[in-house]
């Protein structure tokens, strides 16, 4: 991503798990996962982090975007999922589309998502998919 470089951001998968397997959409799938790292690109500060980690375990395959931004307070989390919804006091760019197209795909695949606090301080999206998920292709 030519985004971590300019802000010299540090971008790395922090966990893998190889039996992390989703049947789905593949272009969908590559769609949730490019927004995901997009927007914790864009809120975090130069010279932050993001992590990119993926697992499986309790009937679950789970995929997650976790940085060092300011986040997004809690009272607000479900807002953003809202097609054109911007949090008034982000400067980044952006239509407000990503989270609501995450959503749409995640939908898709009978996956949840949980917004909340990162160990790093910032945002963690974690990406819930029934191992038995089986998305429209």
């Amino acid at each position: 991503f030519a985004l971590a470089e300019a802000k010299s951001i540090d971008l790395g998968v922090s966990a893998l798990d190889p039996a992390a397997i989703v049947m789905g959409d593949a272009d969908a799938l590559r769609t949730l996962l490019a927004n995901l790292v997009t927007n914790a690109l864009r809120y975090t500060p130069p010279a932050g982090r993001v992590d990119v980690s993926c697992g499986s375990g309790d009937g679950m395959i789970w995929l997650e975007v976790a940085d060092n931004g300011p986040g997004i307070p809690a009272a607000e989390r479900e807002r953003v999922f809202d097609r054109f919804y911007r949090r008034s006091e982000q400067d980044a760019a952006g239509s407000g589309l990503g989270l609501a197209i995450v959503r749409a795909i995640a939908d898709k695949h009978q996956a949840t998502i949980q917004l909340t606090d990162a160990a790093a301080g910032g945002l963690r999206v974690r990406v819930e998919f029934p191992q038995a998920a089986k998305g429209a292709s």
